[in-house]
């Protein structure tokens, strides 16, 4: 089912959910478009960072790089020392709450941003923005608990669509906006769009939520134990943060990449865009086809397949000489990386129980976001020593031990 399917699903399933056996599709499609408009908001703003930075007063090639990856990085490695404890609080007083919760801080922080005056007050919200957030583990956790489980993939997938499909409409709506009226305005459309996904939430999404016994809850300490004495979960944790770490090695960078490759000044707003905008349109389409198909096949081997189709189309990036050769690299990029959340999740709910799930997804996201963190801390200095295309060289190195460690799973 691709993203247009969704949308001419979403009506009747929102109003009419009478039936016990399509609660389930009531709350995935709710999700779906709470999260599609959350992602379409904080993608609006991300890929055009760079530029902002330029507008705050950071000047010098080397500088904009740095502080690029610092900002960018901020509130990744705040949340994730967040991430378990959110998980820990959505097993105890419902998923739900810790949704609506992780949207409206969001919407609060982006507000916030747009009256920065310079970066370091940036830096200060972004890091706010990180505290506050953590909307999809709950989000995963909510629905896999009450979703049929030979459907679990599908839906899982389906729910991944989302979120790239936000970074679909996202970047093109930011860089349209960012040509016409500047970067700042973005800050208060980003807040909007997280304050519609709550109000979604709100309004549609139903939990049945059951606190655990006392001697049933979960506990931080006993989360970390399953996951890393767990020899299939480490693995999984190390995957999901050596694909996040690689992606996001790049993505902040590739502004001033598409600058890198002589696109016009006028246009490298929009070009950014697009960029950002086709690998999510690939991977839109391609991760509830995935999903779906690993329910059928196996997760496991479309885990494997899909690393190894990132590298494939990663390398070559370093090498692109246009913009079009870059589009249509970035276009078979998305294909593969819609593989490989969704099967990690999947598998992840299979291998822990309802009553620390949420918890366990916690720490995942906590993965998630050590390589959002990581990826452009070490990726700005990268690019400022070695130069914009040694990043993409590096990425597919770091990828290919990843290649490795999923021979692992079993």
């Amino acid at each position: 089912m691709n993203s247009s399917g969704i949308f001419h699903k979403i009506a009747s399933l929102l109003n009419h959910s009478g039936k016990e056996g399509e609660a389930w599709r009531r709350n995935l499609y709710s999700l779906w478009c709470a999260q599609f408009m959350a992602s379409v908001g904080l993608s609006m703003i991300s890929p055009f960072l760079p530029l902002f930075l330029r507008e705050l007063g950071v000047a010098g090639s080397e500088e904009i790089k740095i502080w690029s990856g610092i900002v960018f990085a901020a509130p990744f490695a705040v949340s994730a020392f967040m991430q378990p404890l959110w998980g820990i609080m959505g097993d105890r007083r419902g998923r739900k709450p810790m949704v609506v919760r992780a949207m409206l801080g969001l919407a609060l922080a982006h507000a916030l941003m747009g009256f920065s005056q310079s970066a370091s007050q940036l830096l200060i919200l972004r890091l706010l923005q990180g505290s506050l957030a953590g909307f999809i583990a709950p989000s995963l956790a909510l629905l896999a608990s009450c979703t049929p489980p030979e459907k679990t993939g599908s839906a899982l997938g389906t729910l991944q669509s989302a979120l790239v499909s936000g970074t679909i409409v996202g970047p093109l709506i930011g860089g349209l906006l960012a040509h016409i009226i500047g970067s700042r305005p973005i800050f208060f459309w980003t807040g909007f769009f997280c304050l519609a996904g709550a109000v979604i939430v709100i309004r549609f999404v139903k939990e049945d939520f059951v606190p655990s016994e006392k001697e049933n809850k979960s506990y931080l300490m006993t989360n970390i134990r399953s996951v890393f004495l767990s020899k299939e979960l480490r693995t999984l944790f190390l995957l999901l943060v050596i694909v996040q770490f690689s992606v996001f090695f790049v993505a902040p960078f590739l502004a001033l990449y598409v600058e890198f490759l002589k696109v016009s000044k006028d246009y490298v707003e929009l070009a950014t865009g697009l960029a950002f905008g086709i690998t999510g349109i690939t991977s839109a389409i391609a991760a509830p086809i995935l999903g779906s198909r690993g329910d059928k096949i196996g997760h496991r081997g479309i885990l494997r397949i899909s690393l190894a189709g990132i590298i494939v189309f990663i390398l070559p990036q370093a090498f692109v000489t246009n913009v079009y050769q870059l589009l249509f690299l970035r276009a078979g990029l998305g294909i593969f990386v819609a593989g490989t959340a969704p099967s990690i999740n999947t598998i992840v709910h299979r291998s822990t129980s309802a009553q620390d799930r949420g918890g366990i997804y916690g720490i995942f996201q906590s993965g998630y976001l050590i390589g959002n963190m990581a990826g452009p801390l070490l990726g700005g200095l990268m690019a400022a020593y070695f130069g914009l295309r040694s990043i993409f060289l590096i990425t597919s190195l770091i990828l290919c031990f990843g290649v490795i460690l999923a021979r692992k799973i079993k």
